[in-house]
């Protein structure tokens, strides 16, 4: 069967490893490389391209040696990249709920400001995200082929990858229907479903409190 002969370690997951590791890594890059340059030498946004390169080495790799891959390995390459990038995106939304929280402000020039960085933040998470779409897009296209998941639903999972935080929702639910790693898929669904409706209160109680105060 499918499942016994890709048993055991692949390379690919080293790859896989290495985009979440950059997705983690360039912010921190990024801050750390303007924090030490003068004015006059602009902003060096490079860092920002760290992601991306290893996104595109993931994609050629995927279309070149998906067949060879197979499903199993390309479903948990993208569980790996997908769950360890959880926290990440829940900072960043923290970050884009800040950002907008200071609109309300007594500071007039953070109506601007606010969601100008909102707006870099999300357009950051969002480019990190795409990055993660070819192992799943291409699992989602292998199950389909193998009829592990039917044409409709493969479609929308598809489009779903492209959506945040749906994205990884989404995954979660065909790797629930695949029955892998249903522990911790169940236990990281109820994480997210806290950390949404925690960060849904602080944001309302936030907003009622600034405009009380």
């Amino acid at each position: 069967m499918e499942y016994e002969e890709e048993k055991g370690f692949h390379p690919i997951y080293i790859l896989a490893a290495l985009y979440t590791v950059s997705v983690y890594l360039f912010p921190v890059i990024f801050f750390k490389v303007n924090g030490n340059i003068n004015d006059e030498y602009g902003l060096y946004t490079w860092p920002l391209l760290i992601p991306l390169v290893f996104g595109l080495i993931n994609l050629a790799v995927v279309i070149l040696g998906k067949n060879s891959i197979g499903r199993t390995r390309l479903l948990n390459c993208a569980i790996l990249i997908k769950y360890t990038l959880i926290p990440f995106y829940i900072i960043g939304g923290i970050c884009v709920a800040v950002a907008l929280l200071l609109m309300f402000t007594p500071i007039v020039i953070m109506v601007f400001v606010g969601p100008t960085i909102a707006v870099f933040f999300s357009v950051l998470g969002w480019l990190a995200m795409v990055g993660t779409a070819p192992y799943s897009v291409a699992y989602i296209a292998e199950s389909n082929k193998q009829g592990i998941h039917g044409k409709n639903i493969s479609v929308i999972a598809g489009v779903f990858q492209f959506i945040f935080m749906i994205d990884v929702i989404s995954l979660m639910l065909l790797t629930l229907k695949e029955k892998k790693c249903v522990k911790i898929t169940v236990a990281l669904l109820i994480v997210l479903s806290l950390a949404v409706l925690i960060s849904g209160i602080w944001l309302t109680a936030s907003i009622v409190g600034v405009l009380i105060s």
